[in-house]
């Protein structure tokens, strides 16, 4: 387990070009087990979830080549329909192998999905909508044990907007025999990724990114090139970092619509945002001083992201005035508030309220990040901090985020990685 070592005080700007989604990358390199032939995806980033789903699809038989960013899977080879449980503990998106593999084969077995302590994310959604569709699901030591020996399409109402069991049942339903309907359906760029993808591989899906999603099932799934999106959530990060900073930067390959939320909330801080028509580029010129007096709500797309909160917090501590966080989706994602505290930030934590009363300047600390955003949220408060932080949790950090101390480096920050 490795950690960080900031050094405060100097600004990060400059140019920077997007890396591609994680939140899209992980559905789509389960997706590929459907598409019985070879599928080449562009702008692949290389973080560690990416890493430890690779490990899956090649403890499944297939083959996974990264070169460059340009990854090539090909699930010809695919012989086994169970993953081990140490595997599946280490990463939530591994749940989606379940609705490829039954899509596949008609078969799978794989432990429950582990991921960041952030709170609870029941797998209910996902099952409920599995048994509708003719899937067996059999529980049994700590294993879920499914078959689906005939899959039909059905009409599926979610009670939440689930990201993870709107893609699930998407990966079930392109293989299902006749029309299934998702209502309440995820908007999130994410699901439109997907959507697309699947597309490419000759799947007939329409209303992705609406509330209402109709796939009417094929037979079978070929090989396509793919372009994974740009991060919506790294270029936030990077945002928040400039501006709490003092910092000019310039993004490359963010689309406006994705961060629609977010550039609202960062506007209200002081912040300017332009858009350039080449690239696309995204330009935030900062003020002063960050100013706050505002509320903020977490929720699905497309209100403002749950992944963004800790950022956007982060950036606060800093901002003249007092704003409230309402939390709405994950119930364990202020861990970061305390350790934001020993930094200096004056933080008060009411069940899923936060108030953030801003502060001239923080210090640096040492401090701890549980979980990938936290983690990213105390960088970005340690390279604005006075003085040298000591930031715990890189494996948390590198599961969404490619080398993230090389990129601060290259935009002016004083930050090394130390094993």
């Amino acid at each position: 387990m490795g950690y960080y070592i900031v050094r405060g005080g100097r600004t990060i700007g400059g140019e920077f070009a997007v890396r591609g989604s994680k939140n899209a990358a992980l559905p789509i390199l389960a997706a590929c087990i459907l598409a019985e032939d070879e599928v080449v995806l562009e702008n692949c980033p290389h973080i560690r979830d990416v890493s430890l789903t690779l490990e899956i699809l090649q403890e499944l038989g297939c083959k996974a080549e990264f070169s460059g960013r340009t990854l090539t899977i090909d699930s010809r080879s695919l012989s086994k329909t169970e993953i081990g449980r140490d595997t599946v503990r280490k990463m939530r998106s591994s749940i989606l192998f379940l609705g490829a593999l039954l899509g596949r084969t008609g078969k799978a077995v794989l432990g429950h999905p582990g991921g960041c302590a952030i709170g609870k994310r029941p797998i209910d959604l996902h099952l409920r909508a599995f048994e509708k569709m003719g899937v067996v699901v059999r529980e049994r030591d700590d294993l879920l044990d499914c078959e689906a020996p005939h899959i039909l399409g059905y009409d599926i109402y979610l009670d939440f907007p689930s990201v993870g069991a709107t893609e699930n049942i998407l990966l079930l339903a392109a293989r299902a025999e006749g029309a299934t309907v998702i209502h309440n359906a995820a908007k999130e760029p994410e699901i439109v990724a997907l959507a697309q993808f699947l597309r490419a591989c000759g799947a007939e899906i329409y209303g992705e990114g609406t509330s209402d999603i109709m796939v009417e099932g094929v037979r079978k799934l070929h090989g396509a090139y793919f372009t994974i999106p740009a991060d919506r959530i790294e270029a936030g990060t990077f945002l928040c970092a400039a501006a709490m900073t003092g910092g000019e930067i310039c993004l490359k390959g963010p689309e406006r619509e994705q961060l629609e939320a977010f550039e609202r909330a960062i506007e209200r801080t002081g912040c300017r945002l332009e858009w350039e028509s080449c690239g696309p580029c995204l330009r935030l010129r900062p003020p002063k001083r960050l100013s706050s007096g505002f509320t903020l709500a977490t929720g699905p797309f497309p209100c403002f992201p749950t992944d963004l909160q800790p950022l956007i917090m982060s950036l606060l501590t800093l901002a003249e005035g007092t704003c409230m966080i309402s939390e709405t989706v994950f119930e364990a994602r202020f861990s970061h508030s305390a350790e934001l505290c020993r930094m200096g930030a004056d933080i008060r934590i009411d069940g899923r309220n936060a108030t953030i009363c801003g502060v001239k300047r923080l210090h640096g600390a040492e401090v701890s990040g549980k979980d990938l955003r936290g983690g990213a949220a105390l960088l970005a408060a340690a390279l604005a901090a006075e003085g040298e932080s000591i930031v715990h949790g890189s494996q948390f950090v590198e599961r969404g985020y490619e080398q993230i101390e090389k990129a601060f480096a290259s935009l002016g920050g004083d930050i090394r990685l130390a094993e």
